[in-house]
């Protein structure tokens, strides 16, 4: 029978932050401009396709330097270290009452050392979805916090990218070798500073399943 220790720790650090990975890469595309009026597209005037004018973006460092990144990291941290806190008391005892039924083994009958593992098992279980509800909600208040900064990035991105009169927009993990006034992650920072310097993680408590169709409901 294994022992619930450290349910929580790395596991729920490491679930929420990895979300916080998609903030800027789940930025809704930028939206192409209509033409001018009376220009004619340049596919159509020439036969090509028009040139590519190139910009990078390191996704990664916008969210580890940008304040409202390094915030959201913040308080991901707290809420897993709250969270180890809360449930450490019905931890500690759980182990202890394991350790316990280790030691008696030997002198208990078939029957109740088998009444006891199962009570364990039980308890063990309705701890572990504590816990794992608990992650959840961390990571569903991690959700809502991140499309507030999608919101906010969208804009930016698509200003930066007429400012430069580029027409796509390139992950820097994509790109081997490229002139550094290409990179556009620093303004990008500089402004995602200024128009969201902070958003709230609140955790979410998770919706029940939805029941069967047709299922009666209890009592």
């Amino acid at each position: 029978m294994k022992t619930p220790k450290a349910l929580w720790a790395a596991a729920a650090f490491a679930a929420v932050t990895l979300m916080l990975g998609t903030v800027a890469s789940s930025a809704q595309p930028v939206p192409a401009k209509p033409p001018v009026a009376g220009a004619k597209p340049v596919a159509a005037a020439t036969g090509r396709a028009p040139t590519a004018v190139i910009l990078f973006l390191d996704r990664g460092t916008v969210l580890r330097q940008s304040t409202v990144g390094k915030g959201m990291y913040a308080q991901v941290e707290g809420l897993a270290k709250k969270m180890e806190a809360d449930f450490a008391p019905e931890n500690k005892k759980l182990q202890a009452d394991v350790q316990a039924l280790q030691a008696q083994a030997a002198v208990l009958s078939a029957d109740v050392r088998q009444a006891k593992v199962k009570e364990l098992e039980t308890r063990r279980a309705a701890f572990q979805k504590k816990v794992q509800d608990r992650q959840a909600a961390i990571q569903n208040g991690l959700g809502v916090a991140r499309s507030q900064v999608e919101k906010s990035l969208g804009p930016i991105l698509e200003k930066v990218m007429v400012e430069r009169g580029a027409n796509l927009l390139l992950d820097r993990g994509l790109v081997v070798l490229g002139a550094t006034d290409l990179d556009v992650t620093a303004t990008v920072i500089q402004r995602l500073n200024t128009s969201l310097p902070k958003v709230v993680v609140t955790p979410v408590a998770p919706k029940a399943p939805a029941k069967p169709a047709g299922a009666k409901p209890n009592g």
